[in-house]
């Protein structure tokens, strides 16, 4: 059999299996309108899902993928803590965390923790319950504003963006401390999230721009949508499975499979 055949054809069955798992999108809320809208990563086609049924603004969402629940907070001037419904759009109150300006949360999966921080009047960081919305004070008073906050479970670390400078910091969970890791530019109130499968950090502002942070580049920024209108909150899904993002197949799954179909096309070339 042809070698650059057999090459092919490994290269596409490992293309076939690891191009599923990366396409994703970003769910992101439109408070022109309070309704959840989706991103395709890959094409960047911007689809409304559904009206929220509440007030957002400046609010911000995470997502626990072991329960593949989408969690979001209202923001300024609503103390709230919600789920919202990925197909209807439809948020379902929890309850209230009563903490003003609450603009940023970020689901931690090796604790089951859900965090949320302040941007404004205040810079505290606190935990969330999910079962009746309440907060537990971590760090009154960080001294830094966090207006995005995503969690990294490659690396297991909590990561915030300094919304206007841009600035991307490591979070300590247990005392609220941060280590700065990008010097970043500006940003305008932003949704932030991570995305193992491109290795990426997604941020979407106020001001209608979609940045992605090229983590293995020294955060690079890269510009892919402007003029979106008022954006805030993100968290990155993965479309095709409701595993953990990044479950690509061992690479002895892939040589298995690439050896398998080696076999067929070799068996098909001796008839």
């Amino acid at each position: 059999m042809n070698n650059r055949f057999l090459k092919g054809l490994v290269a596409g069955s490992a293309l076939a299996v690891s191009g599923l798992v990366n396409a994703g999108v970003i769910l992101t809320v439109d408070n022109a309108n309070d309704t959840l809208v989706s991103i395709d990563t890959d094409s960047f086609v911007v689809s409304t899902i559904g009206a929220l049924g509440t007030n957002v603004f400046f609010g911000g969402m995470a997502y626990d993928f072991s329960s593949d629940t989408v969690y979001m907070v209202g923001g300024r001037n609503n103390n709230n803590l919600y789920t919202v419904n990925q197909t209807s759009g439809a948020a379902t109150l929890i309850g209230s965390h009563g903490i003003s300006d609450l603009f940023a949360i970020a689901f931690d999966t090796t604790t089951n923790t859900l965090f949320g921080t302040q941007f404004s009047n205040g810079s505290g960081l606190f935990s969330l319950n999910t079962s009746n919305g309440s907060a537990t004070t971590i760090n009154a008073a960080m001294g830094i504003g966090i207006g995005g906050l995503t969690y990294n479970h490659v690396t297991d670390d909590l990561v915030g963006m300094n919304d206007g400078a841009g600035d991307i910091y490591s979070i300590d969970r247990t005392n609220g401390s941060q280590s700065l890791i990008h010097n970043g530019a500006f940003v305008n109130d932003s949704g932030f999230t991570f995305d193992a499968d491109k290795n990426l950090y997604w941020d979407i502002d106020f001001s209608g721009n979609l940045y992605s942070y090229d983590i293995a580049n020294n955060f690079a920024r890269t510009t892919h949508l402007t003029g979106l209108g008022s954006f805030d909150g993100a968290v990155y899904l993965n479309e095709v499975t409701q595993e953990q993002p990044n479950d690509i197949p061992e690479p002895t799954t892939l040589a298995i499979l690439a050896l398998g179909l080696m076999g067929l096309a070799s068996r098909k070339f001796r008839k």
